[in-house]
C-alpha cells in the first residue's frame, strides 16, 4: 500500500466551467490535485493527500470527506475551492491506494488453466501517471483480438471456445502484455516514490531512475496496443 490516500468527486457546472479539455494536475505543499473535464459542463477531479489513520472516522461522512480537502487545499486558487464546495456529495470517495509492485509483474503468471487475472487485478497501480484505466482498457482490445484470431467453433447461434484454445489465448495475453504493463507500473511506481518519500537520497535515486528509463516522460501515451 502506497502512504497515501484520494478523494474523488464529480461536479458540475449548469453554466459550462473554464476548464481546458486535457488532464491537469497542480502539485503543492505535499498534494495533488487533478482535474479531467468530461464534457463541458461536467468535471472529474481527485485530491491526492498523505494517508492519516486518524481521519479514517471522517470516511463516512460525505460532508466529512469535502471539509477534510476543503482544509487541505485552502491555499489553492479560487477555482479549485468552488469546484470542491459545489461537487455532488453522492458522488464523493476517498480510497486508500494500493499496487502490485512491478517486479511481481515480471515473475507471476496471471492464468492457469481457463482462469486469468486481468485489468486492475492483474497490475493496479498509482494514479500518478493517470493510465491505470487506459491499460485495462488495453487489455480488453488485445485479449478479444487473440481469441477472434485463434477462432471458435460455431454451435448453434453462438460459439464455443475449446478448454485448449482458451488456455492458449490466455497464455499469448499474458505474453503480449507483460512487458507493455511492467514499464507502465514501474514508472507509476517511482513516479509514486518521488513524490511520497521525504528521504532526499530516494527522491535523487528516483529522478536518475526516471530519467535513464523513461526519458520521454509521455511516451507512454502514445502507446498503440492495435486494432481490435
Amino acid at each position: 500500500m502506497f502512504p497515501l490516500c484520494t478523494v474523488r468527486g464529480l461536479t458540475s457546472y449548469p453554466n459550462g466551467h473554464s476548464f481546458d479539455h486535457e488532464f491537469a494536475r497542480f502539485w503543492k505543499d505535499n498534494i495533488l490535485m487533478g482535474i479531467i473535464p468530461i464534457d463541458d459542463k461536467l468535471v472529474h477531479w481527485f485530491c491526492l493527500q498523505p494517508y492519516i489513520p486518524k481521519d479514517e472516522k471522517v470516511w463516512e461522512s460525505p460532508e466529512g470527506i469535502r471539509q477534510l480537502t476543503l482544509k487541505l487545499v485552502s491555499d489553492h486558487p479560487d477555482e479549485i475551492l468552488k469546484m470542491i464546495e459545489n461537487t455532488d456529495l453522492k458522488s464523493l470517495s476517498i480510497t486508500r491506494l494500493r499496487y502490485r509492485a512491478p517486479w511481481e509483474l515480471l515473475t507471476s503468471t496471471f492464468c492457469k488453466g481457463s482462469v486469468m487475472v486481468v485489468g486492475d487485478a492483474m497490475h493496479v497501480m498509482g494514479p500518478f501517471i493517470g493510465q491505470g484505466g487506459s491499460a485495462g482498457l488495453e487489455d480488453a482490445v488485445v485479449l478479444a483480438r487473440i481469441m477472434a484470431q485463434l477462432g471458435s467453433t460455431s454451435v448453434g447461434s453462438g460459439c464455443k471456445f475449446t478448454t485448449h484454445r482458451v488456455e492458449e489465448a490466455y497464455n499469448q495475453f499474458v505474453k503480449q502484455r507483460r512487458m507493455r504493463v511492467v514499464r507502465l507500473s514501474l514508472q507509476t511506481y517511482f513516479t509514486g516514490m518521488l513524490w511520497t518519500t521525504s528521504s532526499l537520497l530516494r527522491k535523487i535515486i528516483c529522478i536518475m531512475l526516471l530519467f535513464v528509463l523513461f526519458h520521454n516522460q509521455t511516451s507512454h501515451t502514445k502507446y498503440d496496443c492495435g486494432e481490435l
